[in-house]
This record gives structure tokens, sequence and C-alpha cells, in this order.
């Protein structure tokens, strides 16, 4: 028995060319994807740059920086493409000892919640740059309707053993201690921040010390899952003038209407 597989002039032939005659009129009406990015830089000392935001989002952002930074803004103006926004002080090159480094990662952890608020999530932090003291580039995607309202915090690795919980829970910083056990040599409350110092020199660690700065930061991870949180992003928003490096800051946001025992979601 001779079979036929698709020879022209047959039904099936037919059918596949109805088909592909319609593909392009379905295409056409249907509603073209799109996806807008935008980014924030830090610059030299004192500077933040806007690029690709609408000048509304910029009006929002000039808002918000206002609240979060103490010293205010200086100055602001056109740079090529981009929106400079120049601050008082030196939000990106604060001595290890002074309020001001707080203040900093307060300043971002506002701009990020504040952006989150307004539907542009964060994609990525980026070092772009092979420029001294550079500083990460934040990719932003535009997503509507905005994601749920959130808390916020931060968490610095300060000098050579400290960890700083910037606005945590006391909840949290508790439950820390508790988990190093013996690492920690001692803790406190400095205002709105929890200070633990931990034994050793775990932010310069060497030999077999690397492994356990590695261990102080997963357990770090377990217990904000613990209560709630997630890590939103690690960035590196410091100059660290005279030094060889700096360690990022990390923020984390939980769901404002989390519950213990709640799902945790990512991303």
């Amino acid at each position: 028995m001779n079979e036929k597989h698709g020879l022209p002039g047959d039904n099936q032939s037919l059918m596949l060319q109805n088909y592909t005659a319609r593909t392009p009129e379905q295409s056409a009406s249907a509603t073209p994807f799109r996806t807008t990015f935008a980014s924030l830089s830090m610059h030299m000392t004192d500077r933040i740059r806007l690029l690709r935001f609408s000048d509304r989002d910029v009006t929002q952002i000039l808002n918000i920086i206002r609240d979060a930074w103490p010293r205010g803004i200086q100055d602001y103006r056109d740079y090529d493409a981009a929106k400079e926004v120049k601050l008082y002080g030196n939000p990106w090159s604060c001595s290890a000892w002074s309020d001001e480094k707080t203040e900093a990662r307060r300043l971002l952890c506002q701009i990020l919640r504040g952006l989150f608020d307004m539907g542009w999530i964060l994609q990525a932090s980026v070092d772009i740059s092979k420029k001294k003291y550079d500083k990460d580039t934040l990719l932003f995607r535009y997503q509507q309707p905005p994601p749920p309202s959130c808390i916020w915090i931060s968490i610095s690795f300060n000098q050579d053993d400290l960890l700083h919980l910037i606005d945590v829970p006391e909840e949290l910083g508790r439950l820390l201690v508790q988990a190093y056990g013996e690492k920690v040599q001692n803790y406190q409350f400095k205002g709105s921040v929890f200070e633990i110092k931990f034994r050793g020199y775990p932010w310069r660690p060497e030999g077999t010390e690397t492994v356990q700065t590695r261990l102080i930061l997963l357990t770090l991870l377990e217990c904000l899952e613990q209560q709630g949180f997630s890590l939103y992003a690690c960035i590196d928003q410091d100059d660290a003038p005279g030094k060889s490096s700096e360690a990022d800051t990390l923020f984390c946001n939980r769901q404002a209407d989390w519950t213990p025992g709640a799902p945790i979601y990512h991303g």
C-alpha cells in the first residue's frame, strides 16, 4: 500500500497553508510586550546619577533622598543623559567609626524601598567600572502593579569584626546572638543599630578562618528567613579610601503582612 505524506495539493497541505496565512493577522492584533529599565549609580564620594527614570519618578526619588539624608541635597543638574544629585557630606566615603556610615546605608535602603513601592524592582547590582574606588550600578525593571508593601532593613560589615543590623526588630538581633554562640564577643544596641562584635577578625580572615566567615554569612541568612526576611540586594556603596576593598551592604525586606510560619517568596 502506498501512503502519501504531506504531498502538495492534499488536504493536510491546504490546512497548513490556511493556518500559516492567519498567523500574521493574529500577531498584528496582539499587544506587544515591552519592558522598561532604568539605573541608579553612585559616583565620587557624594553623587547619585539617575538614568532613564521619568521626570515624575525623578521628582519622587529626590523627595525620598531629602527625607532620608539628614544633610540634604547640595546640587542637582543634567549630566549627559542622566540626572545627577550632589549630596552634602560624603555618604560613599564615610569613616567606619562615624554615624554617617549608618546614615548612608539607611539612605540607600530608603531609596530601594521607595523605588520598590513605585514599581521599580532591582534586577541586578553590577560593578561595570574599573575606575579606582568605583561602586555598583543598580539596574531596575519597572513592574505594574507594584509588589506588596514591605519592611526594610540593612546589614553592614564594619571594621574587622562588627556586624551592624540597622533598623532591625530586636528579636532578630537576639536570635543571631543565640545562633552564633561562642563566636560572639559582645553585643549592644546603639540607637537604631544592633551591633554584634565577633571574636577574631572575620572580615579579614586568614587560612581556615575564611570558612568560618562564610558560616557566619550562612547563619545570618537562616536567621533572617526565620524572621520572614529575604535578601533583596548586595551592594558595594563605599569608596573605602586607603583600603584594598570594602564589603558589600546587604538589604533585606519582609512583606508587611508576614506572620511567623508563613512562606517567604524571593525575587
